[in-house]
């Protein structure tokens, strides 16, 4: 009997009007955002590619004339390679600069994001399958559950269910398990659809990890799903009019995509402040013409107290002694300038890190935020990966001053810089530490989970049926 009530669930489900429109507008956007994605990360490749090859000819000219002083005035520009999961989780590709110029004695700073480059981008957004999941599906999940107790009570059919020999508990089950397999269905073909677009992209070459992530980020979008359709059949449950369930989780939904997120960055925003890009250029600024000066007025100090100021009146050994000298008090300064520069970025970053826990914890209540910010450090399209760069380049920046250092101390004519390494960069973030990292946003869907389908069949169980 209990296997005869789910599938009757199915099959209510799945011959009703709302389960084709859906199904057949989830597999459209879903195709769509995947052939959309492909071909945008292909593009992105393509232009990434020609950039790169510019740029890397042209310090590679630099080196091979063994020009120190392009290296160490202009230094070179560096572009970031697109993520390949951008196309189904395009997270913060948009907004994250994709080149920075890599040189001596100066401060990182990424530009030309997508959106910066190519505005039309952000006139009319990113279509992604994060995006229509988030936003579609969940909706979608509403719609298909807002009436699944109230709505059989008002056509009488809750009535005759409750006259089978069956306990309330079972039928309670029935209807929890009918109806989550269901409402997942177009869901589980959406995504299958998607990753045909993409394993039928030649262009996108992903490896085994990259589909393990994608099967990852199918779970948690699986998980954020079912969420909306426990609290969809809770709701149901608790009211015995469609009206007044559907607008209550339309008002749910609402408040969940919504207002928790942006009322939780509001509140973390002015708690815990973080400065503006614009304070840390003046931080880098004053830092650099400090350095400069304490670096100039050590240099002056040196020849002021050397025997002579005119070094081509010294012998060689006293010349080649004077000019370690001011190399050395160079580097001293150098590091020392790295190092505060490091220190300032790690206090912002400490700053940035203090203020996204706090939105978590005051987003912890909206499943929106943990599907959003796991799934996006899954794909590699978060802040996280951001941060990883960036120290990568900072270590490579030391690297680069002790070479420039290095080269300068010997003489012009034995000066080669063919030696000198071009900054490479390779994202080995293991999937064990990212799903670590999001432990909390995994835990949080879970919980909202159980705790919506428990409210709905311990509601069930108590609904009045007459």
């Amino acid at each position: 009997m209990f296997g005869r009530l789910v599938q009757k669930e199915l099959s209510h489900y799945l011959s009703d009007f709302r389960f084709i429109v859906v199904f057949a507008l989830c597999a459209l956007l879903s195709a769509l955002s995947a052939y959309v994605g492909t071909q945008n990360y292909i593009r992105q490749l393509q232009q990434y590619n020609v950039v790169s090859e510019k740029s890397r000819s042209t310090i590679q000219i630099s080196l091979e004339k063994n020009r120190l002083q392009d290296l160490e005035w202009t230094g070179y520009r560096w572009n970031k390679r697109p993520e390949s999961l951008s196309s189904i989780v395009y997270g913060l590709s948009g907004t994250l600069g994709q080149e920075v110029r890599i040189q001596y004695r100066r401060h990182l700073q990424f530009e030309a994001s997508l959106l910066a480059t190519d505005p039309i981008h952000a006139l009319l957004g990113i279509l992604d399958l994060a995006f229509i999941v988030k936003i579609v599906l969940s909706l979608c999940m509403l719609l298909f559950t807002y009436d699944a107790i109230c709505g059989e009570k008002e056509t009488g059919t809750l009535r005759l269910y409750a006259s089978f020999p069956v306990s309330r508990s079972k039928l309670a089950l029935a209807k929890l398990i009918g109806s989550s397999i269901a409402v997942l269905t177009p869901f589980v073909f959406s995504f299958m659809l998607a990753s045909l677009v993409l394993i039928l992209s030649s262009r996108l070459d992903l490896q085994g990890q990259d589909w393990i992530r994608i099967a990852i980020i199918a779970v948690l979008s699986s998980l954020y799903l079912a969420v909306f359709a426990g609290f969809g059949i809770w709701a149901s449950a608790l009211t015995h009019k469609r009206t007044t369930s559907f607008f209550g989780l339309l008002g749910l939904w609402t408040v969940w995509i919504f207002i928790i997120p942006n009322l939780a960055v509001d509140i973390a925003s002015h708690l815990m402040p973080v400065e503006s890009v614009y304070e840390l250029d003046r931080k880098y600024s004053a830092l650099r013409e400090e350095i400069r000066e304490s670096r100039q007025r050590e240099v002056d100090d040196y020849r002021r107290l050397a025997p002579t100021r005119n070094l081509d009146a010294l012998s060689p050994e006293e010349q080649q002694k004077a000019q370690n000298a001011l190399r050395s008090i160079e580097t001293k300064w150098d590091m020392l300038f790295y190092r505060r520069l490091n220190n300032i970025r790690l206090e912002w970053h400490n700053q940035m890190r203090r203020q996204q826990q706090l939105t978590l914890m005051l987003s912890a209540i909206s499943p929106f935020s943990a599907v959003s910010i796991a799934s996006m450090d899954v794909a590699r399209t978060s802040f996280v990966q951001q941060e990883k760069l960036e120290d990568a380049l900072n270590t490579y920046l030391l690297y680069m001053a002790q070479f420039i250092q290095k080269k300068k101390s010997q003489a012009t004519n034995q000066r080669l810089l063919t030696d000198f390494s071009l900054f490479t960069y390779q994202d080995d973030d293991r999937l064990e530490e990212c799903l670590y990292r999001n432990t909390f946003h995994i835990v949080n869907l879970w919980l909202l989970l159980i705790l919506g389908f428990t409210g709905a069949y311990v509601t069930i169980l108590r609904y009045d049926v007459r």
